[in-house]
C-alpha cells in the first residue's frame, strides 16, 4: 500500500520519501530511486540495544529533513510503534493504523507482547494525528491500546484498478487464493474444505500463491497443507509461492472464484486485487470483512472458523454462472467506485493538507 500510494503521489506532483531500518546482516541496497520515489534503508546498529540506536538513527535524518525544509508531514506505521519516544519535530506526525502488532495477537487470541503493547501505544500517542485503513481497525486498536483521543479518519486502502476485464478469459473450475501460508490467513480451514468441495465438483483445481510460512513447531506450512489433502486429491492442489503482483492479477483475471478466508484483516489488498479483476470473491465475515463486501451483492462472507461454510461459497459460485458473474461485475464495480486510487488518493491529499493546516495553527499559537 505504501509504495501504490508513494507512486501515485509522486504522479500526482507531490514528493514522497521512503524511509526504514534492515538488518546490518542483511544485504539490500542502501538509497534507490523507485519510480520516482527515493527509498532509504538504515543498516540498524549491532550490539545491546541496538534496536533503541536504530530508531534514534531513523528520528534524527527525518528530523534533519524537517528542519531543511524538505518534508512538511511524516506519516508512520501502527507496527511495533516506531515513534514512541520521538522527541517534537516541526512537523506534524501521522500515524496510519494497519494493524498493529498486538493488534493482531489479541485478534488471534494471543496475549500481546508487553514491550511491543507499550512501544505501539506510545507511538500512537506521540502521532499528531490518526488515519486508520478500515473502521473496524480503528475501533480495535482504539480499545486495545487504550488510546483516550475520538478521532480516526479513516482512508481506506486503495488499489489501482484495470480499465478493462475479460470474462471469456476464465477457466472453468480454477480457484485461487492469495496470502502468506499462515493461521490467520485461514488457509488451514480453506485446505480442509477442499475434500468437500471436490466431492460436488471432481476436477476443480485449488491455487495458492503467496510465501511459505511456519507451523508452530518451525515447519513449512505448504508442507503440512499438503499432508492435510488425501493423496488421491493431491493433484488438484497447487503451490505457486510469492509472485509479482502482475502475475497475480492475471491469476485473478482468469480464475473461477478467489477465496480469503482469514481470521483478521486490517484492511486487505488481495481481495480487492480480485474484485477488480471482476473475480467472483469470498471474503471472511471477521474484522473488516463487512466494509469492503456486501454479502450476496458483490461476494460472499465466510466464517474462517467453518470449513463446510466455505466449500459450500465456493460449491455455489462453481456451480452457478450467472452469479458469479453478476458477484464478479457488481465486485468491480464496487473497488472502481469506493476503493480505486482515484477516488482515494484526493483524500489522502486533503487528509495531510488539514493535518499540516491544523498543526501549522497550533505552532503559531504557542
Amino acid at each position: 500500500m505504501t509504495r501504490t500510494m508513494a507512486h501515485a503521489l509522486v504522479e500526482a506532483g507531490h514528493q514522497v520519501r521512503v524511509i526504514g531500518l534492515t538488518p546490518a546482516n542483511r544485504a539490500a541496497c542502501e538509497f534507490e530511486l523507485d519510480e520516482g520515489v527515493p527509498v532509504w534503508r538504515l543498516k540498524a546498529p549491532k550490539g545491546r540495544l541496538s534496536w533503541i540506536r536504530a530508531r534514534y538513527l531513523v528520528y534524527r535524518t527525518i528530523d534533519c529533513w524537517a528542519r531543511s525544509g524538505f518534508i512538511d508531514l511524516v506519516e508512520v506505521p501502527d507496527f511495533e510503534g516506531m515513534a514512541a519516544g520521538w522527541p517534537a519535530l516541526c512537523v506534524p506526525v501521522v500515524a496510519r493504523m494497519h494493524g498493529s502488532a498486538s493488534y493482531f495477537a489479541d485478534e488471534m487470541g494471543i496475549r500481546p507482547k508487553p514491550l511491543t503493547w507499550f512501544l505501539e501505544r506510545a507511538s500512537l500517542q506521540r502521532a499528531n494525528f490518526w488515519c486508520s485503513c478500515s473502521r473496524y481497525t480503528a475501533d480495535r486498536t482504539k480499545r486495545l491500546l487504550r488510546l483516550q483521543r475520538s478521532e480516526i479518519v479513516t482512508l481506506h486502502n486503495p488499489i489501482s484498478v484495470s480499465a478493462t476485464h475479460s470474462q471469456s478469459l476464465r477457466v472453468s473450475d480454477q480457484v485461487v487464493f492469495s496470502g502468506t501460508l499462515t493461521p490467520k490467513k485461514g488457509v488451514i480451514s480453506l485446505i480442509r474444505a477442499w475434500s468437500m468441495v471436490l466431492e460436488k465438483c471432481s476436477g476443480t483445481e485449488l491455487h495458492l500463491f503467496g510465501k511459505d510460512g511456519r507451523t508452530d513447531d518451525g515447519a513449512s506450512m505448504r508442507d503440512y497443507l499438503l499432508s492435510c489433502v488425501p493423496p488421491q486429491n493431491r493433484g488438484t492442489v497447487h503451490f505457486h509461492g510469492h509472485v509479482p503482483l502482475a502475475r497475480l492479477r492475471t491469476a485473478f483475471r482468469s480464475a473461477t472464484v478467489a477465496v480469503f478466508p482469514s481470521y483478521s484483516e486490517a484492511f486487505a489488498l488481495a481481495p480487492m486485487e480480485a474484485m477488480a479483476e471482476a473475480c467472483p470473491t469470498i471474503y471472511t465475515r471477521r474484522a473488516s470483512g463487512k466494509e469492503l463486501i456486501d454479502d450476496g451483492v458483490n461476494g460472499l462472507l465466510v466464517d474462517p472458523d467453518d470449513p463446510r461454510n466455505i466449500a459450500d461459497a465456493i460449491i455455489k459460485i462453481l456451480k452457478t454462472t450467472n452469479m458469479a458473474k453478476g458477484l464478479g461485475l457488481a465486485g468491480k464495480r464496487c473497488v472502481e467506485r469506493g476503493f480505486s486510487l482515484e477516488t482515494l488518493l484526493p483524500q489522502n491529499v486533503s487528509f495531510y493538507l488539514d493535518c499540516i493546516r491544523s498543526f501549522g495553527q497550533v505552532a503559531a499559537k504557542n
